[in-house]
């Protein structure tokens, strides 16, 4: 199966930092060592799509919108950390625990995802793109699927957005989108399992228990543990 034609590279903006460089992100400054969440998404390969998939699907573009982002992510976060959610639901694939969307992963994804300021237009942010390509290929996967949310994404069984990132993975998507398919679940599963969802901003301080660390079984921040108190088998002190 060949969904998308090879996509040819964009150019960085003027006056941008960061620079790519045969598919990877690079600064001028080479001395620089901490890689920015923008770089990070740079270093993806996710900005060589952008151009060529608004020029394919233009018109399809400039009817998305902001809850069609939301819902489309929803169902990749679903697919990601399942849970008992309706978009667990849809998928066939739920559990009685909670999940990435109960999490609140989504808006901290569509922040992070945003930050890399990479959309060219129509789309109003990076978010918007993912989005956009997701749809698009579920629709290739499945042309007539239907359900109960707007994105055609969320609606696709587990096993059909599992070909969805098998499409991509494997460059039958076409070969720019591969870094896509590779990176979105673990940056997706990485802000589920992270405290994104339950932090805030303003106070630097959780506002509940995040759910990465109930499904995981992890305590939370301590300054020491019982299995660690004293010495190891009751030892006194190390011979040398």
């Amino acid at each position: 199966m060949h969904v998308v034609e090879k996509l040819p590279p964009i150019a960085p903006e003027d006056g941008d930092r960061e620079t790519v460089r045969e598919g990877a992100a690079t600064t001028r400054d080479e001395d620089r060592r901490v890689v920015s969440r923008r770089a990070f998404l740079h270093q993806t390969g996710l900005a060589a799509a952008a151009a060529a998939l608004v020029d394919r699907w233009g018109e399809a573009a400039r009817a998305a919108g902001p809850d069609l982002t939301t819902d489309t992510l929803n169902g990749l976060v679903a697919f990601i950390v399942p849970g008992p959610d309706a978009y667990s639901l849809q998928q066939g694939v739920s559990t009685p625990e909670p999940g990435g969307i109960d999490a609140n992963t989504t808006a901290p994804l569509i922040f992070s995802l945003n930050l890399a300021s990479l959309a060219p237009p129509p789309f109003p942010g990076f978010a918007d793109l993912v989005a956009f390509v997701l749809n698009n290929v579920a629709q290739v996967v499945n042309p007539t699927v239907a359900g109960p949310f707007s994105a055609p994404f969320a609606n696709l069984s587990f096993d059909e957005k599992v070909l969805v990132f098998a499409a991509m993975e494997s460059g039958a998507a076409g070969p720019d989108l591969v870094p896509l398919g590779g990176a979105l679940p673990v940056f997706v599963a990485f802000i589920a399992y992270s405290e994104a969802g339950v932090f805030d901003p303003t106070t630097r301080t959780l506002t509940g228990v995040p759910v990465g660390w109930l499904i995981s079984g992890y305590d939370g921040v301590a300054d020491g543990r019982d299995e660690f108190l004293g010495y190891f088998q009751n030892r006194r002190k190390v011979s040398g």
